[in-house]
């Protein structure tokens, strides 16, 4: 099935989004991990195999089957040529089953080279991962594999161990192989049936995707019809990534979004770094989706519950949103200060301004007995219109003989 004849509804609403900026990441040579969480029947591995008619093409070096880039080959054939002769060919998407062997996955020795009448040489036959470097890798039912083949879910841990990862070949007769990955995995499971969650699994490996995500059930009949083929589906799809976009490097993240990120680190006290950096990764891929040159709240909290699910129980993860949305708040309260403060004639003035906001906010925060452990958002100077004449002199009577200290010293 195409993308373009699939059926989109608010329950794959999220596979959606992700397959959308992992399209994107592959357009802009970043990996990007994702594993698709849901019960049986609702999709997940349809959407994912139908993103392959979407994926970009890419230019190689003439009938490498490591799809090396010309600027810098890394296979054993062609690392070092300069100038080598290119093509180009659509981004690979290959999948890993089940009754996969460790040579098929990683690579083993190319037997029609060895056995060749006409100059035999022992040479390596590259495996699935080492063909989807700058393409896709497709894994199904990955919490059976984790459990069944634990050699092959260890060949995972090291192609997403980093970005990019790498696969190690070794046979009998030939030199070890250290060959580069580039490949994002895209995988999906059932973790209601056995042998239950990927986390529950094989946490490390849980933790090498950057996002989970929740795929669920259509709730309304037109769209049971349209999947039945009797209705149409009145849902639009996603929009393509813009075709101007093809890196990241013109897209930032907004500061305070990075000092979010640094503090939820801390915060939460999260095992991984990983997290943040796939939160913050995401953020960017969502921002370039929109177009958007600067990646904002909004942005990151499209992707943060897929960052996090598997990293944290629900209740620390709902406590990670309400910070999030108290955030949005303070960062909205900043801009409105900026926008309703005057121009300023000089710096004495700007300092002036600085100490009475700050006499306000401490002043605010015994008022409303705060934690202090808490950062409250400094007053601007619209906020002290609110302030009845009897409480701005009760205040000024309380911290008078401070601020007075400190503004003679200005």
């Amino acid at each position: 099935m195409r993308w373009n004849e699939l059926v989109f509804h608010e329950g794959n609403e999220e596979l959606q989004r992700f397959i959308e900026l992992g399209v994107l990441a592959a357009t802009c040579g970043t990996p990007v991990h994702f594993h698709v969480e849901g019960v049986r029947g609702t999709g997940k591995t349809t959407l994912i195999r139908a993103a392959r008619c979407r994926l970009p093409a890419i230019e190689r070096v003439r009938g490498c089957l490591y799809n090396c880039e010309a600027a810098q080959p890394h296979c054993p054939q062609h690392s070092g040529q300069p100038f080598p002769e290119t093509e180009t060919v659509t981004m690979p998407f290959l999948e890993i089953s089940h009754s996969a062997k460790l040579g098929t996955v990683a690579g083993s020795i190319d037997l029609d080279r060895l056995t060749a009448t006409d100059g035999p040489a022992a040479a390596l036959l590259p495996g699935t991962l080492p063909r989807a470097h700058r393409g896709v890798v497709f894994v199904d039912e990955i919490n059976r594999l984790a459990d069944t083949s634990p050699a092959l879910a260890d060949l995972l841990l090291d192609a997403m161990g980093t970005k990019p990862g790498r696969v190690q070949i070794e046979e009998t007769g030939l030199p070890t192989q250290v060959i580069p990955v580039s490949a994002s995995v895209w995988a999906a499971s059932n973790p209601d049936e056995d042998p239950g969650p990927l986390q529950d699994i094989r946490r490390q490996l849980a933790d090498r995707f950057d996002f989970v995500v929740r795929i669920g059930r259509p709730s309304r009949k037109e769209v049971v019809r349209a999947i039945l083929g009797t209705g149409r589906n009145k849902a639009v799809p996603p929009a393509s990534p813009p075709s101007r976009v093809r890196c990241l490097a013109g897209v930032k993240v907004h500061e305070r979004v990075d000092e979010f990120l640094s503090e939820t680190y801390i915060r939460f006290q999260l095992e991984s770094i990983r997290s943040v950096q796939a939160a913050r990764l995401g953020a960017l891929l969502h921002a370039a989706l929109l177009g958007k040159q600067l990646a904002d709240f909004s942005d990151l909290a499209a992707v943060l519950p897929a960052a996090f699910r598997h990293r944290l129980p629900a209740a620390a993860l709902q406590e990670m949103m309400e910070t999030l949305s108290e955030a949005v708040v303070q960062s909205s309260r900043r801009e409105m200060s900026s926008a309703v403060r005057p121009p300023l004639k000089n710096e004495g003035e700007y300092r002036h301004q600085m100490l009475w906001r700050g006499f306000l906010e401490r002043w605010s925060a015994q008022r409303n007995n705060a934690d202090k452990s808490s950062v409250e958002e400094p007053l601007s100077r619209h906020d002290t219109d609110t302030l009845s004449p009897a409480e701005k002199k009760t205040a000024a009577r309380q911290h008078g003989d401070e601020e007075t200290a400190i503004l003679q010293k200005r």
